[in-house]
């Protein structure tokens, strides 16, 4: 009896002494092994980080028709309110005071538009004909002081592209523009020379009727574009992110149906600048084309999800693996290693690594003491991926094993 307590007195004692020695090693002399139950390895995907915002659809707009009272008096009316037109309907007629006078402010106006039109076209013409450089070997210069070569590549010019279709685009609208404007003063000096006093004035907009002035103050039409756009508004802190192009998705209120669109326009000035209110600013968001929205009315509430960064397949872990900026890396010498990592978006459980990680790379989110760091790691077996549990799969296993035999 004596000597079964003196046995576990020692083994107590054995035990213990080997855990005071662990704990009072300073990492170096004693060799530990990590337990790591879990690991996984570092994967790819697509992340964004959104700015969510309340919107309503409206009409993407409104223009307004004058009148110039001294060139002569109103006639009447040629549409009515809530009424559709297109480019060249007739909106009202009146009477010139003087029909030289007309004819030549007519004419004056015809003239110069037609000088701006030609402007346009030959603005289009020449950057159309304009061939941005595209360096294709590198530039090699040489450093005389260090006897070094230093070889710049040149990148493509994907932003110079951009603003050169950008630009085109902008005054290939601006020159349909000018030519419905062309045509409509046409129109005006036709009717004065084949009706001698009357001059109908068309619509130079398509559109809506929304207000017609019975009065005959300026404007005296207000005619609402039927193109539909959405619109929104942003605290102090979404401002700082969004931008002008960045893409939203739209979600009715009602869940039925998301549409794309991207940010048209975003104020620089909030609605009311004091000291006690929240600045909130305005911001409109137009559709993409090609999209159905026949059944979508103005009115109608919409969910509004703004990407402001993104990064596509992005070096991902799961955020629990990241902690104070480190990641514990099981390495290929089967050490673990303590690395330093600066992070990016995070999406849910996904959070992006920007440097510090490389794809495949084992990482573990256990919580592992720092002494662990150069150690060697141990992980549990799963038994069923050991071979020989299935030993038939493998071609001449009969071989292997006479051999392993023999050999003994």
């Amino acid at each position: 009896m004596r000597k079964k307590r003196m046995k576990w007195l020692a083994l107590v004692l054995f035990i213990g002494i080997n855990c005071l020695l662990v704990w009072l090693d300073d990492g170096e002399k004693v060799i530990r092994q990590a337990y790591v139950p879990t690991w996984e390895k570092v994967y790819q995907t697509d992340l964004f980080e959104t700015i969510e915002a309340d919107g309503v659809v409206t009409y993407s707009g409104e223009s307004f028709v004058y009148f110039d009272k001294s060139i002569g008096s109103f006639d009447s009316f040629l549409v009515e309110e809530g009424s559709k037109v297109e480019v060249g309907d007739p909106l009202f007629q009146y009477r010139v005071n003087d029909y030289a006078e007309a004819e030549a402010i007519l004419s004056y106006e015809l003239e110069k538009i037609d000088g701006e039109i030609d402007a346009i076209e030959d603005a289009i013409s020449e950057m159309v004909s304009y061939r941005i450089p595209r360096p294709s070997v590198p530039v090699v210069g040489n450093a005389e002081e260090d006897n070094t070569t230093v070889v710049v590549t040149p990148q493509e010019p994907v932003e110079a592209d951009l603003i050169k279709e950008q630009f085109i685009i902008q005054k290939e609208q601006e020159l349909a523009t000018k030519k419905e404007q062309e045509q409509a003063i046409e129109n005006q000096l036709d009717d004065l020379q084949e009706n001698g006093d009357t001059i109908t004035v068309e619509s130079p907009f398509e559109g809506k009727i929304k207000e017609i002035s019975s009065t005959l103050n300026d404007p005296i039409i207000r005619i609402e574009h039927m193109g539909l756009q959405v619109k929104g508004e942003l605290d102090e802190a979404a401002r700082f992110e969004v931008e002008s192009g960045q893409p939203v998705e739209i979600t009715l209120a009602n869940g039925e149906q998301t549409l794309q669109g991207s940010i048209s326009q975003i104020e620089d000035a909030p609605h009311d600048i004091t000291v006690d209110s929240k600045s909130i600013y305005p911001f409109e968001v137009s559709f993409k084309e090609e999209q159905e929205l026949d059944s979508i009315l103005p009115g109608y509430h919409a969910n509004l999800r703004i990407t402001v960064n993104e990064s596509i397949n992005g070096i991902t872990v799961d955020t629990d693996t990241v902690k104070h900026h480190h990641v514990w890396k099981m390495n290929d010498t089967g050490k673990m290693e303590l690395v330093p990592v600066q992070t990016g978006i995070q999406m849910g459980d996904d959070l992006e690594v920007i440097s510090g990680l490389s794809l495949g790379d084992v990482v573990t989110k256990e919580s592992i003491d720092a002494s662990y760091k150069g150690m060697p790691f141990i992980t549990p077996i799963k038994f069923t991926d050991v071979a020989w549990l299935d030993v038939g799969k493998y071609k001449d296993w009969l071989l292997y094993m006479t051999t392993g035999i023999i050999t003994r």
